[in-house]
């Protein structure tokens, strides 16, 4: 699953000399198995069947990284791509938000389709120093209102918090005040804030 507007390797031969690598549905179980050249630009490894984030610190220039549809359950190994600006790992086995205090130029992060209950990870990108204008959380296990009110309203820059995609939501979106919880800590804000989530009050 891949969120609108992130980018789509279009390079699918393996080719990393354009900047670009495509490697999609290929049966990968490790990213040590590729030669990631450091110029890269964009690495777009989705379907494969890789359980750790690992081989890629030397990709210093990375801007969008798409991990998704693997058998992922950790977010680390991605403290030296500081130019990277859309991360997707959609469709893994991640548990809890971590490991992205580094990516002060990420802007969007598509996290849909995991087992995530834990958002603590997003409290070190408070403030403006970090960029996070959009993130995709439908189809997770977030199942409290306090909870994901700490870890995102000091989110400076984010304009976009997906928790209800397709009828695919998350526990909390059927607490009874969610609505009006949203509404008291966003709506006092300057910042345009969409909030897409069904409501069952």
């Amino acid at each position: 699953m891949e969120a609108p507007g992130e980018a789509e390797v279009e390079n699918e031969d393996g080719d990393s000399n354009c900047g670009d690598l495509c490697f999609m549905d290929k049966g990968l179980r490790s990213i040590s198995e590729l030669s990631l050249d450091s110029a890269l630009h964009a690495i777009n490894l989705h379907c494969n069947n890789i359980s750790k984030i690992t081989s890629i610190d030397h990709v210093w220039n990375l801007q969008h990284l798409d991990l998704s549809s693997n058998q992922i359950s950790q977010i680390e190994g991605l403290n030296t791509l500081t130019k990277l600006c859309t991360l997707n790992l959609s469709c893994n086995l991640i548990t809890r938000i971590e490991g992205l205090e580094a990516l002060s130029n990420l802007t969007r992060l598509n996290l849909s389709y995991n087992h995530i209950n834990d958002l603590s990870g997003l409290m070190p990108l408070h403030g403006i120093k970090h960029k996070l204008r959009y993130i995709d959380l439908h189809s997770n296990c977030i199942d409290s209102i306090h909870h994901l009110l700490q870890c995102t309203v000091g989110l400076h820059f984010l304009t976009n918090l997906i928790l209800e995609k397709n009828g695919e939501d998350n526990p909390v979106c059927h607490l009874p005040g969610m609505n009006d919880s949203l509404n008291t800590f966003y709506n006092s804000d300057i910042k345009s804030f969409f909030i897409f989530c069904i409501y069952y009050l």
